[in-house]
């Protein structure tokens, strides 16, 4: 016998269109390849408990649950790419919390705190611009690129972060002499070129000559690694603006103090451990 309780159970608070299009993504990731009017529900508890997990954060675990438990029919959180995440994180935010968010920023010309109402809807609404790829061309040679998929993003995350930490303890070891330190942070520092090269590679999508298209990722990795910088450097270049264009939306702030009056833009970062956990938010990375 079904209870009366039934009738209070989540219902969708709003309907979302993916930035992406659903351009990379198929039935296994989204439900029907349903990329348009998705249904988002508020979260449970358990979901801003997830949030509250710092192990599952840092995995990003927490997050492709919380994704998964407000919309259904996102079957594979781990394969979306990183704009659709960010896009997809505050339409949950709105569905729990509402439009509104307080937030806090800091005038850059006077050091004195603005109290603001930043709109979450208004925010998004910019994500409908996005540029979902990119194509250059080096030497007749015709790059395709597209953004990473979450997994691939936290996998690369989580690996930077342990040769960050293993610095700082080479760093702290009074074992180690100073010649002893200094090779194993040489090694350190290749294995952080290392993968900030595998990270720029793995943007490429594919590369063609008009006639050929190449696909196969250890085939574009050898043919980066060995060539000309300049193939690499165009790379980078193209991924830092693209990069630039993906970031979450700035919002333009005034001066809350009368005598600055300074305008002044800020970059909300989506810190999901705050972003959920908290109602109010310290905004960071101004801009100018």
């Amino acid at each position: 016998m079904s209870s009366f309780l039934q009738q209070y159970q989540r219902q969708p608070k709003l309907f979302i269109d993916l930035p992406s299009k659903g351009k990379f993504y198929n039935a296994a990731i989204i439900q029907d390849e349903q990329y348009v009017q998705i249904p988002v529900f508020g979260m449970n508890a358990m979901d801003e408990i997830m949030f509250k997990t710092p192990d599952a954060l840092f995995s990003g675990e927490s997050t492709a649950q919380v994704i998964k438990s407000c919309i259904p029919t996102i079957l594979d959180p781990w394969k979306l790419v990183g704009f659709d995440i960010d896009y997809i994180l505050i339409a949950i935010r709105i569905a729990t919390y509402g439009d509104e968010m307080p937030i806090s920023t800091k005038c850059v010309k006077c050091d004195s705190d603005t109290e603001s109402l930043l709109s979450l809807t208004k925010m998004i609404q910019k994500y409908e611009t996005f540029e979902t790829d990119r194509n250059f061309e080096v030497d007749n040679l015709a790059f395709n690129l597209k953004p990473l998929t979450y997994k691939q993003m936290t996998d690369f995350s989580v690996e930077n972060y342990s040769y960050e930490r293993h610095l700082i303890e080479i760093g702290k070891n009074a074992d180690l002499t100073l010649e002893q330190k200094n090779e194993e942070s040489k090694n350190a520092y290749k294995l952080m070129n290392d993968l900030n090269m595998r990270v720029a590679i793995s943007y490429i999508q594919s590369i063609t000559d008009n006639e050929n298209e190449e696909t196969d990722l250890n085939a574009i990795t050898e043919f980066i690694v060995q060539n000309d910088s300049v193939f690499y450097n165009k790379l980078k270049d193209n991924i830092f603006d693209l990069s630039n264009r993906w970031r979450t939306p700035t919002m333009d702030i005034v001066c809350a103090n009368e005598e600055c009056n300074h305008n002044y833009v800020s970059k909300v970062e989506l810190d999901y451990s705050n972003f959920f956990g908290l109602k109010f938010l310290h905004s960071r990375n101004l801009t100018y």
